[in-house]
């Protein structure tokens, strides 16, 4: 039996990790030969170490975001001229070769930029052959992705095609996915246009603020709003007790089947621009209001989104539901949006369930009949 390596990075629940899952589940739906597995590099070389910097990285983002944001710029986000020096990541090089020898992959998946990036130093020098590719998670490349010797590049738009293009990647191993989603949400159940049902998301973050939520929300019987609580039961308990008849929450939705009928009730969404949280709307074309961003990555998805106007930012000293009906309700700027959704939809090389399943069945074939592995 062949096999499918997932190599996100931290154990954290996000993007990567969302990404993972889905490829994971396109391959064993549809592929009974091929076994997937998904390591988190840095746990399985040292789990303390990890969980470390994890619960650092998430107070970090919470209690000093200006400084992380500061943080990420210096380090990931310079012109490719002044490309900074990763040999800290590089530690972790001994700890691959030793994953690979005991997982014996035929093909590798980097939800990240750390692996791939390795995987790339490993495979610059020899010592692996094992076909790698590079699934992007955000509308955006930082520095540290590995470029020069991997095999095929999944890209959530054109613009990030053309980059590479212009370093160098061969075009052909390009291909423009979007921002892979699972299976189960390229599926619509049935269409609702009728601008009056919200879907709030973002509240397992900590995001929303309770107090001027409520007050935001009580003022308009107009909208319907459904929230999004996610693991966070003191969110949940809170809003339950508000007693508004125009907002139902929800607790963490497990069955993508059921997360997928809610987004088709929806008219519109507002949320963080997270990058699987915005490639799932786009594709339910959806109108996306962004409340509150999280520094380092999601910053430069809001840029990207609002710059192709795919996206509006809400005023946080503006009422929601006047900023909602100012949009929503206006024919001309949703005749706008729906045009620049299209454009997007259109340039992605995978746009249904079925293509996606023959294009990644192609691929695995493609690649596991070459017998690539790393040395003993």
């Amino acid at each position: 039996m062949s096999k499918a390596l997932f190599l996100p990075f931290l154990t954290i629940q996000t993007g990567h990790h969302q990404v993972a899952d889905a490829l994971m589940d396109f391959i064993t739906q549809h592929n009974k030969d091929i076994e997937v597995k998904k390591v988190d590099l840095l746990h399985y070389a040292n789990p303390l170490v990890e969980k470390v910097i994890s619960q650092s990285y998430l107070s970090w983002i919470q209690y000093a975001p200006l400084l992380y944001t500061k943080f990420y710029k210096k380090v990931f986000d310079t012109p490719k001229e002044m490309k900074q020096n990763f040999k800290l990541y590089e530690m972790l090089l001994k700890h691959l070769e030793r994953l690979l020898k005991q997982e014996k992959p035929d093909i590798i998946f980097c939800t990240q930029s750390a692996p791939s990036y390795l995987m790339s130093k490993l495979k610059q020098s020899g010592r692996c052959n094992v076909p790698v590719v590079n699934v992007y998670t955000d509308f955006f490349m930082n520095q540290l992705w590995g470029i020069t010797a991997i095999d095929y590049h999944f890209v959530p738009m054109q613009q990030m095609k053309e980059t590479l293009i212009k370093q160098g990647v061969d075009e052909s191993t390009i291909f423009v996915t979007g921002i892979p989603v699972h299976e189960e949400m390229l599926r619509t159940t049935r269409l609702h246009n009728f601008a009056r049902n919200i879907l709030i998301a973002g509240g397992n973050s900590g995001l929303l603020d309770c107090t001027n939520l409520y007050e935001q929300l009580k003022q308009s019987d107009y909208f319907h709003y459904y929230i999004l609580c996610g693991k966070n039961d003191k969110l949940y308990q809170k809003i339950v007790s508000w007693k508004l008849p125009n907002v139902t929450p929800f607790p963490y939705i497990e069955s993508r089947t059921e997360m997928n009928c809610l987004y088709d009730q929806m008219d519109a969404i507002v949320t963080k621009p997270g990058g699987v949280t915005v490639s799932e709307v786009l594709r339910k074309k959806l109108p996306i209001f962004v409340h509150s961003v999280l520094p380092g990555q999601e910053e430069h998805n809001l840029r990207y989104l609002t710059e192709q106007g795919l996206a509006y930012t809400l005023n946080k000293h503006e009422s929601l539901h006047e900023q909602l009906e100012r949009m929503l309700l206006n024919e001309e700027a949703m005749s706008h949006y729906r045009q620049q959704i299209a454009i997007y939809l259109n340039n992605l090389h995978l746009k249904t369930a079925e293509e996606w399943v023959v294009f990644m069945q192609r691929l695995l074939r493609k690649q596991l009949v070459t017998g690539a592995m790393c040395p003993a």
